[in-house]
């Protein structure tokens, strides 16, 4: 027997870098492994066909027997291993024109009153002359219902082009024939408008809708990296301070009158100076003459430190008013025709007042930045300053734009109020005029359709009764009955069945040999198969193939992935009894479900017989990827008849989880909405879908925004949309989870109470 798995890598993403937990009790003759659908249990699964021999590339695995003996990949196994899983359903199911071709099997002669049984009830299914069959008259009602709702359908499409055209914009392309069916669900009784009201509905919905719209923002500025961002107002005010303080400022230096008398020369002597320390010249690069050493001093004394100062504070002023100039310059409202209509005229005249602020102060700043040249030219010589710029106008002409901004977006979002109302009054007057047509239709089609069901029962006592009778046609060889009674034993119904596939007879014999089965679908081969059937017909047939000559249950390791997947519940009793009686003598057993219902009834069973291993398949965050972790099995599993309290504390667990990432929120949709439907259950039990008793509890009171969300949240974020990862999801997961446990404390304050006390995180 497998004791414990130490290891596994590269087996799928989930089994990437597997290390088996030292806390984990060793596997039992007897292992239930629980695990939700997608948690790794059919991958886990495909480790078991590896040990038995299967090559996977590149898996690494090392496992333990009961005597602690180790194996990795390539050793074998001293015991025989067979898995159920999708592998072996796809290797060994084969459909190819409703023939499952892995069995073939030696059939002899068959029953003639058996023969002439299904002949007689294919005639009542099909008819003959003059007798119409049973399924020739359903064919007749489903062609008379279906042309009743395809016309239903086309006046409902008719009417959305109406109220398509009526309500105009977006809505004429965006509203479609279901639009119109949803819309009329809620319609209860007429409600046709007067003609003064349609006249005025009309008038409103062909109003001019205008967004709104943003106003205008003189942004801060931030003068050097780290500084604390200033409005402009300070900005203009502080650069004006310094402005005068540069102008006034002289350096004490030894002056060279010319120099002083000519700023270009001296701007011009300065930049040489530089050039030459830069490249160490000794002698003049324009004349080439040795530089005199007292021309030197001279010039050193002339360009002093003091004037360099207020040089590089003449720069810096010059950049900060550069960069306020740049803000100011591209400061710009909206256009005015963003706006209602009567408000423009206004708009233009505050236009006006904006665009003369902005230019007198631009003028301004720039008059202030020519002083500042003026200066830098000329650093000897104090100057007064003559321009201070005055930010003030502007910022008055300012808030009167977005004064005048905030009156029309007043007036838009009450115009999208009435403009709504006038929509849904138009949507239910030209709706009311299909209401007595529509309500007519439905009744006569819940008719047909209740004439269909009761020829459907009859057809299903019919083709069970030829399914029955095809199950009993065998030849010597009991295989075909073997297999169609653990089929239907399976199933718990009859509706399908194997039979033999004749191949050409051998002259003189008469006999025929079989090339493997045909599968009916009553008298009828079937053509599809659901995956429930698929699963069903291959589990029947590993049941059988555990049987065969090449391996013995009690001296071999059997490995069960979910068996009942995509099975009708109904089937779920009949195929744990299927199960239990192939597996009851395994030397070892290991069984994987994510079913809740099937795992209380596997649990049970060996609870009375003989005990088992108890596990389940937990996935974790490791740096961002998920993986899975093989651990005891939650004692809620044990503890709890439902798998109801499980997942509620579950919800509970990864509520307090959240950490702000799309990883920890992604399980939530899936688990909030079997919480969510089981609730709903008990709480409105009235055998409507959910959105029905969601409806419902609005009516009595609760809070009809938050049970949308729910519903909404529960039903579109657990479906496979084909999309990417919404990064919505982790703010809308927190939302949802806190209206959620909020609603099931209103609607049901004694159950949730107990509930949340008995499932304690």
């Amino acid at each position: 027997m497998i004791s414990a798995i130490d290891k596994i890598k590269n087996l799928g993403l989930l089994f990437c870098d597997y290390a088996g937990a030292t806390d984990l009790p060793p596997f039992k003759q007897f292992n239930l492994i629980y695990g939700w659908n997608g948690s790794g249990k059919t991958t886990l699964s495909c480790l078991f066909d590896a040990i038995g021999g299967t090559s996977i590339p590149n898996l690494e695995y090392q496992i333990r027997d009961e005597n602690d003996a180790k194996y990795k990949q390539g050793d074998p196994f001293p015991c025989k291993i067979r898995v159920f899983n999708t592998d072996y359903i796809q290797n060994n199911v084969t459909l190819l024109e409703s023939r499952t071709k892995s069995i073939s099997i030696l059939l002899g002669k068959e029953n003639k009153d058996l023969v002439a049984s299904v002949e007689a009830d294919r005639r009542l299914l099909l008819g003959g002359p003059g007798a119409p069959g049973k399924k020739v008259l359903r064919e007749t009602y489903q062609a008379s219902m279906d042309n009743l709702v395809s016309s239903r359908s086309i006046r409902f499409t008719e009417v959305a082009k109406t109220i398509g055209a009526a309500i105009g914009g977006n809505a004429l392309r965006g509203y479609r024939k279901p639009e119109a069916e949803k819309d009329f669900q809620t319609l209860k009784a007429k409600a046709s408008l007067t003609e003064s009201a349609l006249t005025e509905a009309l008038a409103c919905v062909k109003q001019e809708s205008m967004p709104e719209v943003s106003g205008v923002l003189l942004e801060k500025l931030v003068l050097q990296p780290g500084d604390v961002p200033l409005e402009m107002k300070d900005v203009l005010d502080r650069a004006t301070n310094e402005a005068a303080r540069l102008l006034t400022a002289t350096p004490e230096s030894e002056i060279i009158s010319r120099l002083a008398a000519n700023p270009d020369i001296a701007t011009w002597v300065e930049e040489g100076r530089a050039l030459h320390s830069k490249h160490n010249s000794k002698a003049c690069e324009y004349c080439l003459q040795p530089l005199p050493e007292f021309r030197v001093r001279e010039l050193a004394h002339h360009f002093s430190d003091a004037d360099r100062k207020i040089k590089d504070g003449l720069d810096t002023l010059t950049d900060s008013l550069t960069t306020a100039f740049a803000k100011v310059k591209s400061s710009s409202p909206v256009d005015g025709m963003h706006l209602f209509s009567e408000l423009r005229v206004e708009w233009a005249a505050a236009i006006h007042l904006f665009e003369t602020s902005k230019r007198t102060l631009t003028e301004s700043i720039d008059r202030l930045l020519n002083e500042l040249k003026m200066k830098k030219r000329d650093t000897a010589h104090a100057f007064a300053l003559k321009e201070h710029p005055d930010v003030q106008p502007l910022l008055d002409s300012i808030a009167n734009l977005n004064r005048i901004t905030a009156r029309h977006n007043g007036k838009s979002k009450e115009f999208d109020k009435a403009r709504n109302e006038a929509v849904r009054l138009l949507k239910g007057h030209y709706l009311s005029g299909l209401f007595d047509e529509i309500k007519q239709t439905d009744t006569t089609v819940a008719t047909f359709a209740g004439q269909i069901k009761s020829l459907d029962e009859e057809i299903k006592i019919i083709e069970d009764r030829i399914g029955e009778n095809v199950a009993k046609m065998s030849s010597d060889h009991k295989a075909c009955e073997t297999l169609n009674e653990k089929l239907a034993t399976f199933l718990g119904h009859r509706e399908l069945c194997f039979v033999p596939q004749p191949a050409n007879a051998e002259k003189g014999k008469g006999s025929t040999t079989t090339a493997g089965y045909r599968i009916m679908r009553g008298d009828r081969p079937a053509v599809r198969l659901s995956e429930g059937e698929k699963t069903a017909i291959a589990f029947v047939y590993f049941v059988v193939h555990l049987s065969d000559r090449n391996f013995a249950v009690d001296e071999g390791i059997v490995v069960v992935d979910d068996p009942i997947s995509s099975l009708d519940s109904n089937s779920l009793y009949q195929a744990f009894s299927v199960l239990k009686n192939a597996v009851k003598d395994g030397k070892q057993v290991f069984i994987l479900t994510h079913s809740f219902d099937f795992l209380k009834l596997l649990v049970n069973w060996r609870r009375y017989g003989g005990g088992a291993g108890h596990f389940m398949i937990k996935n974790t965050l490791v740096n961002g990827t998920r993986c899975a972790q093989i651990r005891p099995m939650d004692k809620e599993l044990h503890d709890y008849e439902s798998e109801y309290h499980y997942l509620f504390k579950v919800l509970k667990q990864l509520s307090k989880d959240q950490d702000g990432s799309i990883a920890a929120a992604y399980p939530i949709p899936n688990v909030a909405r079997k919480v969510w439907d089981t609730f709903l259950m008990f709480s409105v039990p009235n055998g409507k879908n959910q959105y029905r008793k969601v409806e419902e509890l609005k009516q009595m009171g609760f809070d009809a925004e938050k049970l949308d969300a729910i519903y909404k949240f529960t039903n579109d974020q657990s479906h496979i949309t084909g999309a990417g990862f919404n990064p919505a999801l982790v703010q809308e997961a927190k939302k949802v989870l806190e209206e959620l446990f909020e609603m099931m404390a209103q609607i049901a304050p004694d159950h949730y109470k107990f509930l949340d006390a008995a499932t304690q995180i």
